[in-house]
């Protein structure tokens, strides 16, 4: 499913999106729950689901996990448990010939304190990143995705956060492409203005940054909402982030997006994924949320309907060839 150029570069094709894929939910379901029970209070994705997908064509999973689980302890070891079922995922994954974003999704927190305040410092997160990147490392079938949605009250400051855990991977000797998010919901539109200059002083010795940003369409851009702006609207609000990654020679993934099953909500993702494919010298690829039975009838979710695809996945799959439609 993946192209073998996928172990030697971080970055996209000139004609294709590198990274297809979805959003699996896993480790970080009851995330009130902690340390919660396997099992009973979160799961991680079955063999199935991952079969489902990459039937499909999809080559990229999104996989939530939670800070708390993975490190029970700030600057503690790894748990070995949760550790092993996030191994047997890539594992699987990587199998079937897919790749496996690791996302700690835990909005710039630990346990509710924010990262970079004097109760979880930015050590304390760069210590987590030196451990994965040690457990994990060097398998070009894993990108760290660094945070999901980090809510920082500064740019500035999240830069300087950043900055630690990339240091702190590469001096583990991880190689491995790093998932760089912004404040402000990471969101695509808002990016350039509000995280564009800081983190384009991020430094990686690797050239192996990624930009990672979210967006939904329905009118206010929450993502919990059935109804959906228009194409224009669509389209605007990715044309920032895309002339922001041509202007500093940068790259891009699209790690969260997601449309209800109304119809004219569904037809927006034709012009959303062509934007992207046309644009694949910086975007490298994306990630559509959310799929995985724990959604139920989750109005975004691509999780087959009685073994029946969703209208969104038959709208997707035309962008699921590594080659121009």
């Amino acid at each position: 499913m993946i192209a073998a150029s996928l172990a030697l570069s971080a970055h996209g094709q000139a004609d294709a999106q590198t990274y297809r894929g979805v959003n699996l939910a896993g480790g970080a379901y009851s995330s009130s729950r902690l340390p919660g029970r396997y099992g009973y209070d979160y799961l991680y994705p079955k063999p199935a689901e991952v079969d489902y997908f990459t039937a499909q064509g999809m080559n990229t999973f999104r996989l939530s996990v939670l800070w708390e689980r993975l490190q029970p302890s700030l600057n503690g070891p790894l748990d070995e448990k949760e550790l092993e079922r996030v191994r047997q995922f890539i594992a699987y994954a990587q199998g079937k010939g897919a790749t496996t974003v690791l996302d700690i999704h835990d909005y710039g927190r630990y346990r509710g304190q924010e990262i970079g305040s004097a109760a979880v410092p930015d050590p304390a997160f760069a210590d987590l990143w030196s451990r994965l990147a040690r457990a994990l490392g060097n398998n070009p079938h894993v990108l760290f995705g660094l945070m999901n949605e980090p809510q920082q009250h500064s740019a500035e400051a999240w830069k300087n956060t950043v900055q630690a855990a990339i240091d702190a991977i590469r001096k583990a000797g991880s190689h491995n492409t790093i998932l760089v998010p912004g404040i402000g919901w990471d969101s695509a539109q808002g990016f350039p203005k509000l995280n564009g200059d800081a983190l384009a002083q991020l430094h990686d010795p690797d050239n192996r940054l990624v930009y990672e940003v979210h967006e939904y369409f329905d009118p206010d851009a929450s993502g919990t909402k059935p109804a959906c702006i228009s194409q224009d609207q669509a389209l605007g609000r990715l044309r920032p982030f895309t002339d922001w990654l041509h202007a500093h020679k940068a790259h891009g993934f699209l790690g969260e997006f997601g449309v209800s099953r109304q119809p004219e909500c569904v037809a927006l993702l034709r012009p959303i994924l062509s934007h992207l494919r046309e644009n694949a010298d910086v975007w490298d690829g994306w990630t559509y949320w959310a799929a995985g039975p724990l959604w139920g009838n989750y109005m975004f979710t691509l999780e087959p309907d009685h073994g029946q695809d969703r209208p969104q996945m038959t709208a997707i799959k035309p962008f699921l060839s590594p080659t121009k439609q």
